[in-house]
Formats: C-alpha cells, sequence, structure tokens
C-alpha cells in the first residue's frame, strides 16, 4: 500500500470554502484503478489547517492516476485563488502495516 499526503496551511478566510470544495469533489479518483480512498482531515495542532490523504494500493497505482485525464480534470477544478493562498507540502509514504488488513504485515 501506498499513501500520498499533502498538508495545506489555508489562511483562515480560506478554510470554509476549502472544506466545501472537497466536500462536492467531482469523485474521478473513486473508480480509478488501484485507489482506496482518501480523507481531509483538520489537525488539532501544528502548522498545517488541513491535511489531504490519498491511500493507494501501490505506488505505481498513483503514479498512474497522476498522469491520468482523471487528475488532470480533478485539478483543474481547484479553487485557484485559494490555492494561490495557500502553503502546500507533500509526503509520501509505503505503508508497512494496517490494523484492517490481513496479515497485518503486508509482504
Amino acid at each position: 500500500m501506498f499513501v500520498f499526503i499533502s498538508h495545506l496551511t489555508v489562511p483562515e478566510s480560506d478554510r470554509a470554502e476549502l472544506e466545501r470544495h472537497f466536500r462536492e469533489r467531482s469523485g474521478l479518483v473513486d473508480d480509478f484503478p488501484g485507489f482506496l480512498y482518501l480523507q481531509l482531515l483538520r489537525p488539532q495542532s501544528g502548522d498545517a489547517t488541513h491535511t489531504f490523504l490519498t491511500a493507494w494500493e501501490s505506488r505505481e497505482a498513483f503514479r498512474s492516476y497522476m498522469k491520468s485525464r482523471e487528475h488532470a480534470v480533478s485539478h483543474s477544478r481547484e479553487p485557484g485563488e485559494i490555492m494561490g493562498r495557500t502553503g502546500v507540502r507533500h509526503e509520501a509514504y509505503e505503508v508497512l502495516m494496517d490494523s484492517r488488513r490481513s496479515p497485518e504485515w503486508p509482504a
């Protein structure tokens, strides 16, 4: 499993609109091969105001999505003005253990 995380630092005046945007997202990623789930998180501490997490069956599935038409369409819908005022930091992880899966430690 592969997880890609975007930490967003959104100005306070834009936060409600950004959350609305994610609630009304296109959903094109949902049926993409290898996509597992996404989450929008509101951190309780730290510098980021929101964290966007996507989980994939593999890094290759994520890379395929990043090159896809679905990705281009989804990201063309981003609120450009808000994103222009938002700091973004990305992280990528290989998942070594997931308690929701059996066996607990992937091979």
